[in-house]
């Protein structure tokens, strides 16, 4: 059995809350879907612990740690990054976190199953509930994964299922096994285990055991993150105060 996370974003307390529920269950991996860095404060020791993952997903975050460009995003975000990078450069340990992150791959795939950050067409692209109206979208995204395309980058838990051109949304709950091979093609977002957007402060993950998925929420301690992030003058509140509302 899989354990799959993303989108840890240097929530370290998350981060370890995620790796000790696992640690509890059947997993013999740990596969990540990307976004080690950014918005938390321990963007560092987040990094090193993915060393030891079997198969690591480069995420938009961490490819820009490796090559910034700022055009690709707005002030803010430019100075947290430009932040994020110093520390990583000043680091005693900076060529063995910047060769970490050099060593995540684009994608993976087995099984008939695609493993990307964000969907098939790029690391910035992302799925979210309200696509189900689009059918033309995911059906392109469908035209470049074999049968499912389990990603990140939405910070939201969902299964969608492809019958014939029309596509319908699941809202997962944890726990609760999902058949992800009952459709034509199915989507999986995994949420998000540094920055949970669905309005539900716990961290999440999921476990995949042959065609089946299930989504766990693991409560961690909020505080202590919110409390660094207001601490440090470099990172902007407001990336600690969301964590509390799970937005």
């Amino acid at each position: 059995m899989d354990a799959i996370i993303t989108d840890i974003h240097g929530n370290l307390e998350a981060l370890d809350a995620v790796l000790d529920a696992i640690g509890d269950s059947q997993s013999s991996r740990i596969i990540c879907l990307g976004d080690l860095v950014c918005y938390g404060p321990d963007s560092i020791e987040c990094v090193r612990r993915s060393s030891d993952w079997d198969i690591v997903i480069l995420g938009d975050w961490d490819a820009t740690l490796l090559a910034h460009d700022p055009s690709e995003w707005n002030s803010m975000m430019n100075r947290h990054i430009e932040y994020v990078r110093r520390e990583f450069d000043i680091s005693e340990d900076s060529d063995f976190l910047y060769s970490t992150i050099r060593s995540y791959h684009e994608s993976h795939n087995e099984s008939g199953i695609d493993f990307v950050h964000g969907t098939p067409r790029g690391k910035t692209d992302w799925v979210f509930p309200e696509d189900t109206y689009d059918s033309r979208k995911l059906n392109k995204i469908a035209e470049r994964f074999e049968n499912v395309c389990i990603c990140g980058h939405a910070h939201l838990n969902g299964v969608y299922r492809q019958h014939d051109s029309t596509w319908e949304f699941v809202q997962p709950e944890p726990g609760i096994c999902y058949d992800i091979g009952i459709a034509d093609k199915t989507i999986v977002t995994v949420g998000s285990v540094g920055q949970p957007r669905d309005d539900d402060p716990r961290a999440t993950f999921v476990t995949r055991d042959g065609n089946f998925v299930t989504f766990h929420r693991v409560a961690y301690d909020v505080e202590t993150t919110v409390n660094k992030i207001r601490a440090n003058p470099n990172i902007d509140d407001m990336y600690g105060d969301r964590l509390l509302h799970g937005r």
